[in-house]
């Protein structure tokens, strides 16, 4: 067998630190090996591990601390080598069995892991760690219900434990929001202060409730704890890039060391900054990327389609979004992209039904999610078989409900939800099949029980539309306030909430709404906010700020009989521009919009 340069050089050093524990240490080397897995140093573990085999311990009772060590070190055929026979002593059985699921699962093998897990548990004593493993596990696998029944378990084992600390954070963030999971956040850290991973759970909520300073705090904390931890450098590079310091931004992931290049996160990040470099090629690469990862993404298709235009692509937009703006549920801003692709096709004819579409179009009602090309596939090779197989029968299931079938579609969700009875996003579909069928108590029942453990933006619009279907508007708005209480950058929401005090005359609470939609990302590209925000200033009494606002959104889109009447407006009532006023009442007139406002 040949031995590639670098693996000569670690097994040379490997038997030179051995070599003086060989000479007459008189400690044990599998403690030591121990020792060195708990505190994360690989290296130092698999030395301690050779010299126990050197002093003549059997494989049975080494290699599971050889599998971990090289676990610890991404060395994963190493590892495989040492755990994948399973053989080990008693003493080792609990964390061999334990490494090799880790193993299989960071592989991507959940069945196999699932087992080894098992085996591990009747290895040996309650273990928190292996607790906390099993529920990441399960609420990877969509088993959040499961997840939240492994992680007590972990937490009555060990209430101090890291990682269970951590999911906890995790599950409340998930379950009740950011601000929630803020107090968890502080008391883990006041228990485990270094670790990492909990650090940078909290860094990254911190970012999301926007306590942006308290972020970088902690961010560079976790640099002082340990200066190769890559989190903490992609946590301020996001902030850097927020900022609109790109320059920053891509120093600070550069220390990530390629960490992220592979992730969603890092796609995304890489991207925004490829696009706004100017570089429009290498933007639509990382986009291409991350759409394929996460095909049901709307707003990865957007930055698609944008990076494709930008880079004189209007082809490729049509061939891959005609079918998506086809629906009747796609959004205004997919819209206007493709319109655009037409136009620089020369096909205005085609352009001109999407910008009119665009112009009148919402994003807030619930609709069924639309089959991804995955989805499709699924159904494709599933050839007809009406299993419930989850990879089939999600996609299975949205078909039904997007084609109208809302009598199969019941009677397919509850098979569904009977073989799945602890995945919440089961759950959810339940629920649109009840809500689209005429049942909002029974779809409030689902979705009530989903938000236990996921609780989403997405959820919490659903949520207020079967509370509106049952009559309970009050509820439908106290159940928004209360998650943009503890999600405060949630801007679907917020503009939810907006819009729904400017309805209600509440035109100073609007423009407050509104106004911070607009601050959110995304939120100065969207024309009917913006128009929407640009009323509730008018009415709120600031004409100038009003006027800018409205600027804007008849900018972005000069189609939208909103935009149109609201500019007209603002115009009128800033009295210095009569012609330019009198010329939008009669654009908007023609529209079929009649700007109040501007009358007054």
């Amino acid at each position: 067998m040949t031995c590639r340069p670098s693996n000569a050089i670690l097994a040379l050093t490997l038997a030179l630190m051995a070599l003086p524990a060989l000479a007459g240490s008189a400690d044990d080397p599998l403690a030591d090996s121990a020792a060195a897995i708990a505190r994360g140093d690989g290296l130092s573990a698999e030395v301690a591990a050779r010299r126990a085999l050197a002093a003549g311990k059997p494989h049975a009772a080494v290699d599971a601390y050889l599998g971990e060590a090289a676990l610890l070190q991404k060395d994963y055929d190493d590892a495989r080598q040492w755990l994948a026979p399973g053989v080990f002593d008693a003493a080792s059985a609990q964390r061999g069995f334990y490494a090799l699921g880790r193993l299989e699962l960071h592989q991507g093998n959940d069945a196999a892991a699932a087992t080894d897990f098992d085996r591990a548990l009747q290895a040996g004593p309650p273990d928190a760690r292996l607790w906390v493993d099993i529920g990441r596990m399960r609420y990877v696998a969509g088993e959040q219900h499961l997840a939240a029944d492994a992680l007590n378990r972990a937490l009555a084992i060990n209430p101090a434990e890291p990682r269970a600390l951590t999911l906890q954070t995790d599950l409340i963030r998930d379950s009740i929001g950011f601000e929630a999971a803020l107090p968890w956040f502080e008391r883990a850290v006041k228990i485990a202060p270094n670790d990492l991973s909990l650090l940078g759970e909290y860094a990254a909520t911190l970012a999301d409730v926007g306590r942006y300073s308290d972020m970088l705090r902690v961010a560079r904390f976790m640099v002082k704890t340990d200066k190769t931890d890559p989190r903490a450098y992609f946590l301020q590079a996001v902030l850097a890039a927020r900022a609109g310091d790109d320059e920053l931004a891509r120093r600070l992931l550069w220390h990530t060391k390629g960490e992220y290049d592979d992730t969603p996160a890092g796609l995304l990040l890489e991207g925004v900054l490829e696009f706004r470099d100017g570089s429009a090629e290498l933007a639509v690469d990382k986009f291409d990327e991350l759409a394929k990862r996460q095909p049901d993404n709307e707003i990865a298709a957007r930055l698609l389609a944008r990076a494709l235009l930008a880079d004189g692509d209007a082809s490729d937009v049509v061939a891959r979004f005609a079918d998506m703006v086809a629906r009747p549920e796609a959004s205004p801003y997919l819209l206007t992209l493709v319109a655009r692709a037409y136009e620089q096709l020369d096909r205005r004819d085609l352009a001109a039904p999407l910008l009119d579409r665009a112009a009148v179009a919402s994003d807030t009602g619930v609709k069924p999610l639309q089959l991804s090309q995955d989805g499709a596939l699924a159904l494709y090779r599933g050839a007809g078989d009406n299993s419930l197989d989850a990879a089939l029968a999600m996609p299975l299931l949205r078909q039904m409900l997007s084609q109208g079938r809302g009598p199969d579609a019941m009677v397919y969700a509850k098979r569904l939800h009977s073989k799945y009875p602890n995945s919440s996003d089961v759950e959810v579909l339940v629920g649109d099949t009840a809500l689209l069928g005429g049942d909002p108590a029974d779809a409030l029942r689902a979705y009530a029980s989903a938000a236990q453990v996921r609780w989403t933006a997405s959820l919490a619009k659903r949520i207020a539309a079967a509370d509106v279907r049952l009559g309970q508007d009050g509820a439908a708005a106290a159940e928004l306030q209360a998650y943009l209480a503890q999600h405060p950058n949630a801007r679907e929401i917020c503009a939810l909430l907006g819009r729904a005090a400017a309805s209600e005359g509440d035109w100073a609470r609007a423009a407050m709404l509104l106004g911070h939609a607009a601050e959110l990302p995304g939120g100065d590209n969207d024309p009917q906010a913006l128009a929407q925000l640009a009323e509730a200033e008018l009415h709120a009494g600031d004409g100038a700020r009003a006027l800018a606002t409205a600027r804007r959104a008849y900018a972005l889109q000069r189609t939208s009989p909103k935009a149109t009447a609201v500019l007209a407006a603002a115009l009128r009532a800033d009295g210095q521009r009569p012609n330019g006023a009198e010329i939008l009442l009669a654009k908007a007139r023609s529209m079929g919009v009649e700007p109040a406002l501007a009358l007054r």
